[in-house]
């Protein structure tokens, strides 16, 4: 815990112990008995009450003393993608403060660009993923995340990333991970014919969701589950139901006084009950990964230049540093969901909007198609070999669609001690500082018509030759930023590229049904209701 939150803490038990030694010596007294239980109850009912805003924040109609924005707590918890982009629009994208009364944390979300390098680089050590265990990652992820590379802070993070930067290298990405990209957009497109001849209509988010999971998990761990087999028939594998069935109870608990999350959890009530059955499921899939890897972890001849994927990094690793607890189920488990759901959410989310955006838009699908259908006149191996990098529109195309519908809609780090960030703000240690990406993205101080579609707003000209613009990490933490900057952001790119010109190439697309702007709670958004589409073939 934080010094702080330690001085607040002994400052609190003596005061309750003076209170215990008045009310000893004036026991014989009724009436000051009766002030000083009510003082002290009085004092507690205070301290629970939802946190002050900080000086320099803004704060969202419907607020009232003591219970702050539990009125909005139910939205928080249900829509909270919609939520906050509409209280940011409401605060005229000006920092913004929300908190509740029963001990939840408060949380600022920070609008200011300087605030949000000081949170990612240059006051790091600061805020933290986690702060005691009431508030943080792991108070509500620690079920699914575990001792994972999302849910950990300090040396422990540290080692994950080591371990996991060795998979993402340039040249892994170009030539390992783009041939196993092909693969599976191969696949898509052989489903999707068979559905354009037949007329028939798809939910697109699931099976990008189905497939970049097996994609993933090849790339990861060294085989494919072959869920896309399912989703091609409309259905959702068990283990992907549950999988997401327990982000989206997790991002529940987020909103949930914790006096309330905590009781739930402990009494397996409502959807805690369901939680579990969920987390027995992924449990018993992720045990069959791993024995299915077990002699790769008895091998004692293994080394790092036979590691083709994250799992054996982490095998070879904790061997060669003699840390045998590396090698524990738990722990193995806890890094394939760190992964899976950074493997597989993001790019799918991403993928899923960028379809649904270019066929919204007739003008900018055709000039994208045309210059797809060029750059892949010479064969797939020309386009990878030669193509793809230098492919700005794609990029652009890419960018817009992660500008509009980041897959982290919100995510947040919390203050380990008192900090006063650069626009003024001071936060208490134990306060979540919150960067809404859904809201950066809408905010018109960065882009002109934001709530419209234009990738060409990216690019620029450069010696007559067009280049697309870096996204700034500090503006646009899309893939966050500073020293937990995603590692897979290249390979996420690389691969909605190819599956961006696969796809497009040959098939245009329909709704069959109108895109509903309704948005899951979890770590990354996706759309409650799917995006259900029809293919036509291109000629």
């Amino acid at each position: 815990m934080a010094k702080n939150s330690e001085k607040s803490l002994k400052f609190k038990v003596a005061a309750v112990i003076v209170a215990l030694v008045l009310s000893r010596k004036l026991e014989k007294s009724l009436a000051l008995k009766r002030l000083l239980s009510s003082t002290v109850l009085g004092y507690l009912i205070y301290r629970m009450g939802a946190e002050l805003p900080p000086k320099g924040t803004k704060t969202v109609a419907g607020r009232l003393p003591w219970m702050g924005d539990l009125v909005h707590a139910r939205d928080m918890r249900e829509h909270p993608v919609e939520t906050v982009l509409k209280f940011a629009r409401a605060a005229n994208f000006k920092s913004f403060f929300l908190s509740m009364p029963f001990g939840a944390p408060g949380m600022c979300v920070l609008m200011d660009e300087r605030d949000r390098e000081y949170v990612l680089k240059k006051n790091f050590a600061n805020f933290n993923k986690n702060y005691n265990s009431l508030i943080g990652f792991n108070t509500i992820f620690h079920d699914i995340l575990g001792r994972g590379i999302f849910n950990v802070d300090g040396k422990e993070w540290s080692t994950h990333r080591k371990i996991a930067a060795n998979l993402f290298t340039e040249r892994n990405i170009d030539v390992i991970m783009s041939k196993t990209f092909v693969e599976h957009a191969n696949l898509m497109e052989t489903a999707l014919r068979k559905h354009a001849r037949e007329k028939k209509k798809f939910d697109i988010q699931l099976l990008f969701q189905s497939l970049i999971f097996d994609t993933f998990c090849k790339i990861a761990f060294g085989a494919s589950p072959n869920s896309f087999d399912a989703a091609v028939k409309g259905e959702k594998e068990p283990f992907q139901v549950a999988f997401d069935s327990a982000q989206q109870r997790a991002g529940e608990r987020f909103f949930e006084p914790p006096p309330i999350r905590e009781m739930t959890y402990f009494f397996s009530i409502g959807k805690e009950a369901e939680m579990k059955k969920n987390l027995q499921l992924i449990d018993e899939y992720i045990s069959g990964i791993i024995e299915n890897r077990k002699q790769d972890i008895l091998d004692v001849s293994t080394d790092y230049e036979g590691q083709k994927d994250i799992l054996g990094l982490y095998i070879y690793h904790a061997k060669k540093s003699g840390r045998p607890e590396l090698l524990e189920t738990p722990y193995l488990k806890d890094m394939i969901m760190n992964f899976m759901i950074a493997g597989r959410d993001t790019t799918s989310y991403v993928l899923t909007n960028i379809i649904s955006l270019v066929s919204e838009n007739d003008a900018f699908e055709e000039k994208l198609v045309k210059e797809i259908s060029q750059k892949m006149s010479g064969g797939i191996d020309n386009l990878l070999k030669n193509e793809i990098k230098q492919f700005s529109l794609a990029d652009a195309t890419f960018n817009e669609a992660l500008r509009m519908y980041p897959s982290v809609a919100n995510d947040f780090r919390v203050a380990y001690n008192d900090d006063t960030l650069p626009s003024g703000i001071s936060l208490k240690g134990g306060t979540v500082a919150s960067i809404s990406n859904i809201s950066l993205g809408r905010n018109p101080k960065y882009f002109e018509n934001p709530d419209r579609f234009d990738p060409e707003r990216w690019l620029y000209e450069d010696n007559g030759t067009l280049k697309c613009k870096r996204i700034d990490e500090y503006k646009f933490p899309f893939f966050w930023g500073g020293y937990r900057i995603c590692l897979g952001k290249d390979m996420a790119r690389q691969e909605g590229k190819i599956f961006m010109c696969i796809l497009l190439n040959s098939f245009r697309f329909k709704f069959a049904e109108p895109r509903q702007e309704k948005f899951s709670n979890g770590p990354v958004a996706f759309y409650t209701e799917g995006v259900h589409l029809y293919a036509q073939e291109r000629s």
